[in-house]
């Protein structure tokens, strides 16, 4: 699952601050309070997670802006401070394919595209070409509707927040967190039962249906014996006694109404009405091609708008980019200016005084950001009113079509058939074409019997061979299992060899790790003894079973083609562990995580790295980038004016 992070914008009271995301490592170090672990935060924000809010988030924070690559989408994930019920998401491929939606982070009821997308994680779902599966709403209720898994249940395993690093083992212990994480490991490694319980579904209903065939035979038969029904070609023999004498009536009542002699009465109030429903279907008419091409061009008005947002951010780049250029050449003439003195206070291209030139707040770009987004969304409002509208007034003209040929029809019978000289007898051979009818109806769904009971008996016959298909297609599906169980063996297999290389206390080759997918915990093997995360004792000993294992779910991921997103954040991963005290851990640590990240060949794993200290790769590392943050001129903080708790 291809999601590569780009570049953060923090946009706060006064600055707007920025940080870029090199394509294999980047290492945020400092000491405490300069905003490290706020970075990751940020990061879990836009990707619909809670933000803490810290006193430097409450006094300065704004809003911020993601910028990544999802799949083969360029993306950019907006939200502001006080966007708790949605992400802003903007994405585009090539110069056609482009799109901008709020998408909540809880589903509603109307889908955000054509496609199954209801919230923000279907929408990332959706632009990384991955189809999630399906899992119990409530897990503990086997009755429980199934819904599609939540990128927030992924995301887990790619981001090791600071907070619950040497706390919890990617929330198993919880109750209800600890089934979506297991859910997530075995969509991972492809051990979910989705396609395996619709099977069975499947079999049980078609072991049901020929039950219920077979035994709906029985009873049709003693129904038929029972009230001596006879048999088929019985009821073939009275039905042709009926229709006969069904002709004879309906010939006697055309007869009646081609001989009349009687005036027909006047139809005026029948006439009246379908003048009324002709004007009426003409103005529905006229109203729907209006509605569908104000739709249109409400379409192209709105796409206008998120081509100018995304140009306005790029304006917004180009002269950030510009601002502190030193010109040495005029950029309109070429003329050498490199040599003409400056003048304090002034601008040494223009002369104008710098007061006019000081930088201007960071509201400016906020607020046309918030006005594309708020045009933007009020279009979309307005195009899913009038939509709801157009579809009104298309039943409407529905229902209006269809009085007005009942009233064509009506008044054609009017015509007809309204005659006071002979209407006695048309309804007396009325009433025996009704008695006839009826007589015929009632054989014919008796007739039906004896079909039914043959086509019962093939349909009964022709769902042996649905059931010995389904049978074996279970089989083959609890078959493609037993790749996702050495997935599973893989994962512990390389959890063990990464300890190892770690030097993970406690741990030698002797030793053996298995990982059982009932509940996907992870225990060592020692002797007789037996021990997991729980049981390791220090935090920093929790720390490192936890890094350790999230590495070993990538790499086996990156090798074995498995859907975990290829990006992993560890704030602090030498918490609770000292590089005074034990300097060669922390140091094989940092070589197995560039290790990963070197040996992608193509498809490595992002890391985001927060510590501290700076532990530099041995060796060089392409695309290793470090940002120190110290809260100094040279180191700011993330917030850089910021000075308090």
């Amino acid at each position: 699952m291809n999601i590569r992070l780009t570049h953060l914008v923090v946009r706060t009271r006064q600055t707007t601050e920025h940080i870029r995301f090199s394509e294999a490592v980047t290492f945020l170090y400092g000491p405490v309070g300069t905003g490290k672990s706020t970075v990751a935060r940020l990061i879990d924000f836009c990707f619909g997670g809670d933000l803490e809010r810290t006193p430097a988030i409450q006094q300065a924070f704004v809003s911020t802006v993601l910028g990544a690559r999802l799949g083969e989408y360029e993306c950019t994930l907006e939200r502001g401070a006080e966007d708790n019920l949605a992400v802003r998401v903007t994405w585009s491929r090539g110069k056609d394919d482009f799109g901008s939606v709020n998408a909540p982070l809880s589903a509603g009821e109307m889908p955000l595209l054509d496609a199954e997308v209801y919230n923000l994680s279907d929408l990332l779902f959706h632009l990384c070409s991955v189809e999630p599966i399906k899992v119990l709403k409530r897990s503990r209720d086997p009755d429980s509707p199934m819904i599609r898994l939540s990128f927030r249940d992924i995301w887990r395993y790619c981001y090791l927040d600071q907070t619950h690093l040497d706390s919890s083992f990617f929330r198993l212990e919880d109750p209800f967190r600890g089934r979506k994480s297991q859910d997530a490991m075995r969509f991972f490694t492809g051990l979910h039962s989705e396609r395996l319980s619709q099977l069975q579904a499947d079999l049980y209903r078609t072991i049901a249906g020929q039950h219920g065939a077979r035994e709906a035979v029985v009873q049709i038969r003693r129904f038929m014996a029972r009230f001596d029904l006879g048999s088929e070609s019985e009821l073939t023999d009275q039905i042709g006694a009926r229709e006969r004498e069904l002709r004879v009536a309906e010939e006697r009542k055309r007869t009646l109404e081609t001989n009349r002699e009687a005036s027909i009465h006047p139809t005026d109030e029948l006439r009246s009405k379908l003048r009324d429903l002709s004007r009426i279907v003409s103005d529905l008419r006229e109203a729907i091609i209006a509605s569908q091409s104000m739709l249109a061009e409400q379409e192209a008005l709105r796409a206008e708008l998120i081509t100018a947002k995304v140009k306005a951010g790029r304006a917004e780049q180009a002269g950030r980019v510009l601002d502190s250029v030193d010109y040495s050449r005029c950029p309109q003439c070429g003329s050498d200016i490199s040599k003409r003195p400056s003048a304090v206070e002034q601008c040494r291209l223009c002369g104008t005084p710098s007061i006019a030139t000081e930088a201007r707040p960071g509201f400016d770009t906020e607020a046309v950001r918030r006005e594309l987004n708020d045009r933007i969304d009020q279009i979309s409002d307005s195009m899913n009113r009038r939509k709801q509208a157009l579809e009104r007034s298309e039943r409407e003209f529905q229902r209006a079509e269809s009085a007005k040929r009942l009233l064509d029809r009506q008044l054609a019978d009017g015509l007809r058939r309204y005659d006071s000289a002979f209407v006695e007898s048309i309804r007396e051979a009325d009433r025996e074409i009704a008695t006839l009818g009826e007589r015929l109806r009632s054989l014919a769904q008796l007739q039906e019997m004896p079909r039914a009971i043959n086509e019962l008996e093939e349909k009964a016959g022709a769902s042996q061979g649905r059931i010995d298909q389904l049978r074996s297609m279970i089989e083959d599906e609890r078959h493609r299992f037993r790749f996702a169980d050495e997935n599973a063996r893989a994962i512990a297999k390389k959890f063990k060899a990464i300890m190892l290389d770690v030097g993970f206390p406690g741990v030698s080759d002797e030793d053996d790790v298995v990982l059982d997918p009932r509940n996907w915990k992870p225990i060592v093997v020692h002797s007789e003894q037996k021990w997991g995360f729980w049981e390791t004792g220090s935090g920093g000993k929790k720390t490192l079973f936890n890094v350790c294992y999230a590495l070993a779910v990538h790499e086996v991921a990156r090798e074995r083609g498995m859907p975990v997103p290829n990006i992993l954040i560890i704030d602090s991963p030498t918490k609770n562990i000292s590089d005074d005290e034990n300097p060669e851990l922390v140091q094989s640590l940092y070589r197995e995580i560039y290790r990963l990240a070197a040996a992608g060949n193509g498809a490595e794993t992002q890391f985001l790295l927060i510590d501290s200290d700076l532990v530099e790769p041995e060796a060089e590392l392409a695309g290793f980038s470090q940002k120190r943050m110290a809260g100094e001129p040279d180191a700011p903080s993330l917030i850089s004016y910021y000075v308090g708790p």
